[in-house]
């Protein structure tokens, strides 16, 4: 991985080694009941503090970058810290959930480092570089046969204003014997097209950090990305050019809608 820059070497080291800290958290989850009161404060508790850790390490590496969420996309140049995706699942002891921090310069996403604590997997990805997953490159699928793909969905899961269009998509993939998975972590989703355990990635309506965080993976992994202008919502396609190309058509298919 000699093409790696420093900053992203250093990056997904301190991202691993910190990330690695939630995992005793992650345990003690499992054993409290998810109904009560001590359990919620317990999982804010544990999200802060890991945040907390990620901004002093960011600091250290960039003094000159401010951190921003990954809903705050109007700073050129800063630091994009998604400190738990997807929240829910980690609160409720399930295993698919991530960290993720990209470098913002120029109003461009040009590197990430997304890590899985629990399957101790940190991908990382940077214009012109390539990505990998842990030491190994990576790329999206050659899949053509629709029969064999298996297709990721991602939900916000804290808005609804996707539903219908959600429930649209699912139909149309059900009535193509289409093989569905919803981890719940939009980067994970990401991450598995790009090395190949899912063809395609559909997110709707992504913050424009999370568009353009997906974006670099495919660029990075020889992905495409598609967006399909219909109902009230963005919706994108990211993975295997092959699929991609079949699904786009048959989502935007108004006749097999209902």
């Amino acid at each position: 991985m000699s093409n790696i820059s420093p900053l992203l070497n250093i990056l997904s080291k301190s991202t691993r080694q910190i990330g690695k800290t939630i995992i005793r958290d992650f345990v003690e989850i499992e054993k409290l009941d998810n109904s009560s009161r001590g359990k919620v404060d317990f999982v804010k508790k544990s999200i802060d503090n890991l945040k907390e850790r990620f901004i002093k390490n960011l600091i250290k590496i960039r003094k000159d970058f401010k951190i921003k969420s990954i809903n705050d996309f109007e700073d050129p140049d800063c630091w994009i810290l998604d400190t738990i995706d997807n929240p829910i699942n980690f609160s409720r002891g399930l295993s698919d959930f991530c960290i993720c921090i990209a470098f913002k310069e120029k109003d461009e996403i040009s590197a990430c480092v997304i890590y899985s604590p629990i399957y101790d997997d940190t991908y990382f990805f940077q214009n012109g570089t390539g990505g990998y997953q842990n030491d190994v490159r990576i790329r999206v699928s050659k899949q053509k046969s629709i029969l064999e793909t298996c297709v990721g969905i991602f939900k916000k899961y804290n808005s609804v204003d996707d539903k219908e269009t959600i429930n649209i998509i699912r139909s149309k993939l059900t009535e193509k014997s289409i093989e569905i998975r919803e981890s719940g972590s939009n980067y994970l989703d990401c991450c598995y097209v790009g090395n190949g355990k899912y063809d395609i990635s559909i997110v709707v309506n992504p913050s424009p950090n999370q568009l353009s965080i997906n974006s670099l993976i495919m660029r990075e992994t020889g992905g495409i990305v598609h967006k399909i202008d219909t109902c009230d919502s963005d919706i994108y396609l990211f993975g295997n050019k092959y699929i991609g190309k079949f699904l786009k058509e048959m989502i935007e298919n108004k006749d097999e809608k209902k």
